[in-house]
């Protein structure tokens, strides 16, 4: 039967529990048994989030140089093992991040990304010109590079994607978002890359049903002959189209994740003349074709590619 109690450091909770015998000290965030001495304020916590959770300035933690043992209270230089007691600080330890834990994560060292990543370095590799750890799949199949897009910030949350805990999606365009940000737009009906506004899934079952409704839908005759130039945001190309009001289909992906670069034109090639008339078709083109669809419920959402940047530990 484990036993828990709560023991106070600096307004910070620390978790010290019994199982099978063996004492583990730790937090919400880490398992070890080591404190941080933080040079920043010169207070006491047990990892990096617990500090930042309750002052109002960020500490890095690769800054410290001393820690206390939790096990016998000995304040000492970062090092594996307490220079009192001997007890390890964590099962993993990496003293170029100053990280100690004790959970199995699968953690790893990336120099490239100069921080500590979880899943096993089996599993991805370091991209040089993205400058960042991407699964093994696309070393195999290729993949779009983005120079240092981990270097960002989250699109959707404005959260910082390099060194976040959360593991981040990687759509085709290369542009990456937090995964839970990433379901949250799907939930949302939202398909586009916040970036770059390219279809982050396959959206061939919506394209296919707005084919259904511009066939079901015929416009006026006196807009039958009219055309509109058009820029697919998924293959990048111009295509001279139709005009409808339902949407504008690229005709060389099929795609209508498409923007209008004029106003429309009869097919004789007469301009329309009236800023109204043109305002008002790009209004309703811009509103169709990009990749947003009504909620779907969370069976019918579409398979997104589970290819995700690996977190830091």
């Amino acid at each position: 039967m484990s036993k828990e109690k709560s023991e106070s450091v600096n307004g910070d909770s620390s978790t010290v529990a019994e199982q099978n015998g063996e004492k583990r000290i730790g937090c919400a965030h880490y398992k070890r048994r080591a404190k941080f001495v933080t040079p920043c304020c010169n207070k006491v916590y047990i990892c990096r989030y617990c500090h930042d959770e309750n002052e109002q300035h960020y500490f890095n933690r690769k800054t410290v140089t001393e820690l206390i043992c939790t096990e016998c209270d000995t304040r000492q230089k970062v090092q594996p093992e307490c220079q009192n007691c001997g007890v390890r600080f964590g099962k993993y330890t990496c003293l170029i991040c100053n990280l100690f834990d004790d959970e199995d994560k699968k953690q790893y060292h990336c120099d490239g990304c100069g921080i500590c990543r979880v899943g096993g370095r089996d599993r991805f590799f370091h991209c040089e010109r993205c400058n960042m750890c991407l699964p093994v799949q696309l070393q195999r199949v290729g993949h779009r590079c983005v120079e240092n897009v981990s270097r960002s910030n989250c699109p959707v949350c404005l959260e910082d994607i390099h060194t976040s805990r959360i593991p981040c999606h990687i759509p085709d365009c290369g542009h990456l978002l937090h995964r839970p940000c990433f379901e949250q737009l799907l939930h949302s009906g939202h398909y586009a890359c916040p970036t770059c506004q390219t279809s982050m899934i396959d959206m061939s079952n919506l394209w296919n049903y707005l084919d259904s409704e511009v066939a079901a839908t015929p416009m006026p005759s006196e807009y039958a002959d009219y055309k509109a130039t058009i820029l697919c945001k998924d293959c990048h190309k111009l295509s001279t189209v139709k005009f409808h009001v339902v949407g504008l289909k690229c005709q060389h992906c099929g795609a209508y994740n498409t923007c209008q670069t004029n106003g429309f034109h009869k097919e004789s090639g007469s301009t329309e003349s009236g800023d109204a008339s043109s305002s008002s078709s790009a209004s309703s083109a811009s509103s169709a074709p990009s990749p947003r669809a009504p909620p779907a419920p969370h069976h019918d959402l579409p398979t997104a590619n589970p290819l995700d940047e690996p977190p830091q530990a």
